[in-house]
């Protein structure tokens, strides 16, 4: 129960800070991943010592954006640091993830890569003209491995669990 009104407080706070930031410094620190950051660190609290120092990791970083405005270059550094260092653990050690990139982007440029041979192929006059042959199979080699390349993806992206 205590997890919960810890994440709770951190929630009111977050929202309350969230109405005095710029939009520039909202998607700067984060606000959003913070939030997630500290869900998934609840989680985890009961269960891993870590994740039970980074509670006060997380709040303390709360704090400073409370303190956004007197935050020196040094003290924001701090804050990247301490926050990329809770990631790390979560991704390392939950097997959570930040970000995938997104498997249907090579599937698309392997599809492209075909019809451009193909239109290669087609736009011969012959399929004696070695040079579009040649231009057919390097694309389609190319589309091979962009298409694995694209399989592989998808399999690690529904592998891991977003943060």
């Amino acid at each position: 129960m205590e997890d919960n009104n810890w994440h709770e407080d951190i929630e009111k706070e977050i929202g309350s800070l969230k109405e005095k930031m710029t939009k520039g410094d909202y998607k700067l620190f984060e606000v959003d991943l913070l939030l997630r950051v500290a869900k998934r660190v609840t989680s985890f609290s009961s269960d891993c010592e870590y994740c039970q120092s980074h509670r006060n990791d997380i709040s303390n970083l709360v704090t400073d954006l409370g303190n956004l405005p007197k935050m020196t270059e040094e003290e924001v550094a701090d804050y990247g640091r301490t926050f990329r260092s809770i990631i790390k653990h979560l991704e390392k050690h939950h097997g959570l993830r930040r970000s995938v990139p997104n498997p249907f982007i090579p599937l698309g440029i392997a599809l492209v890569v075909i019809l451009i041979s193909l239109i290669a192929v087609v736009s011969a006059e012959t399929m004696a003209d070695t040079t579009e042959l040649a231009i057919f199979y390097i694309g389609c080699l190319i589309a091979a491995i962009l298409l694995i390349v694209g399989v592989v993806q998808g399999i690690l992206r529904l592998s891991r669990k977003p943060i």
